[in-house]
């Protein structure tokens, strides 16, 4: 009797120390993965930060090369054409009404105006001195006044935003040249008649959206041209966006459609200072 109870208390530890020895290799198991997993989480968030450092290192170069070649076409292209314009204009005053030559002359003239302008509108664009210098909100509102002027229709910004929104260099960049993008491919693709833009922040989020009554993308027709599609434009927005953290939305109406674009506000989002222009 003593014999089976010995027997049975042998098979029973016995049981018990291999059960226990198979929960803690289970235990040990699923810790081991656990850690791979979070190796591995980790590893992948390194490689996202690092390959976002070297795309933000890519726009910086892109930014000050723009700014280079915008200050070149400005004060050395602009400065020597309108010494031209100058010239013919006193030029002219000493040509007599009814030659034949003054209506060349004024031809001429008038070609290099409009290259002046040219010029100057093409400089202001890849260099972002007013942004930086008067904010994004009065920003927007010049880029309106200037696409009413070329659609010759009504374009509109309006903001519930009460104070000019302090925001940090690279993101108010990145987000503005956003828009750029967007409204181009707005004018060149859906030939709209009028556009209109309003800016809001709420709690969590800088919002904006752009109405418009041209031609129309859906969400999915943006995703499809963002993987298939082979232009420069939105590939430098979906760049752009992963900088800032933002998002598109694309929908079509009837007419026209809307695109809305956010940014999350955070800490790294916001300053407090004022940029310096030198580093544009």
């Amino acid at each position: 009797m003593e014999t089976k109870k010995l027997i049975l208390i042998t098979i029973f530890s016995g049981t018990l120390f291999s059960i226990g020895l198979i929960l803690t290799l289970i235990g040990l198991t699923f810790s081991y993965r656990k850690k791979r997993i979070l190796q591995k989480q980790e590893f992948e968030m390194e490689k996202k930060n690092l390959e976002l450092e070297k795309m933000n290192a890519v726009l910086h170069a892109q930014e000050q090369e723009r700014s280079k070649i915008a200050r070149n076409l400005h004060d050395e292209v602009g400065a020597v054409l309108t010494m031209a314009s100058r010239n013919l204009k006193s030029f002219l005053k000493e040509i007599p009404e009814k030659q034949k030559n003054r209506e060349d002359l004024l031809f001429t003239m008038e070609i290099l105006e409009q290259s002046v302008e040219k010029i100057r509108s093409i400089s202001h664009g890849m260099l972002p001195h007013f942004l930086v210098k008067f904010g994004l909100q009065k920003t927007l509102q010049r880029l309106m006044n200037q696409t009413e002027k070329t659609l010759g229709h009504p374009c509109t910004f309006t903001s519930s935003i009460t104070k000019e929104l302090q925001l940090e260099q690279q993101h108010e960049i990145h987000f503005y040249s956003i828009i750029l993008e967007l409204l181009n491919n707005l004018l060149k693709h859906s030939h709209p008649k009028s556009i209109h833009i309003n800016l809001e922040l709420n709690s969590t989020h800088l919002l904006l959206k752009m109405r418009h009554d041209g031609v129309a993308i859906s969400q999915s027709e943006y995703e499809y041209l963002l993987i298939n599609g082979d232009g420069m434009g939105l590939e430098s927005i979906d760049l752009r966006l992963r900088m800032i953290n933002g998002e598109l939305l694309y929908q079509r109406n009837t007419p026209g459609g809307t695109i809305e674009l956010s940014m999350p506000i955070n800490e790294s989002t916001l300053s407090n200072e004022k940029i310096n222009l030198q580093e544009v």
